[in-house]
């Protein structure tokens, strides 16, 4: 589809980092991003986004940068990318409810928009039996098949562009 060659790209471009920046910008994107799916299926500009990015198969834009920064964190915690990121973070031990999932420590932050904190609070919204896969474009794509459906069903979804706000799988 023409829209998913040559529009998404765009959107998806270095969101993990311009997705911290102000919830304002962040809304501007994601008027544009519903009115470039509307444009694309030919639907009333009325029409529930929601519903648009069903039929699209799209994430709203909050969700596409939850999954790209889930990925990248992935990548990381399995040995595939940057060595020098695993060192920065660190599993939660001990007999807490956290620690048996395998979740990582969220370290403080002054402004809650570090790397490390989010990096951490996004991996740790990740259902375990996600986070034992091996394959990152396999997690890739359940991850995201798994939160378009969760969103969808979800009666009480709603957008939310905060830069710290993690979207969790209803199961």
């Amino acid at each position: 589809m023409f829209a998913n060659s040559l529009v998404l790209p765009h959107f998806d471009y270095l969101d993990t980092i311009y997705g911290r920046t102000s919830k304002t910008k962040l809304h501007e994107l994601d008027i544009l991003y519903k009115k470039v799916a509307k444009i694309a299926l030919g639907v009333e500009k009325t029409e529930s986004s929601i519903n648009v990015y069903r039929d699209m198969k799209w994430l709203p834009l909050h969700l596409r940068r939850q999954v790209h920064l889930s990925s990248y964190m992935f990548k990381i915690l399995k040995w595939q990318g940057p060595s020098n990121f695993i060192n920065k973070f660190s599993y939660i031990s001990g007999g807490s409810r956290d620690g048996e999932s395998c979740n990582l420590n969220t370290p403080r932050s002054k402004n809650l928009k570090n790397f490390y904190y989010l990096g951490a609070k996004v991996w740790n919204s990740v259902p375990s039996e996600l986070r034992n896969m091996n394959d990152p474009k396999v997690f890739c794509k359940i991850y995201k098949s798994r939160l378009l459906e969760s969103a969808i069903s979800d009666a009480s979804y709603t957008l939310n562009n905060a830069f710290d706000h993690v979207y969790k799988i209803k199961l």
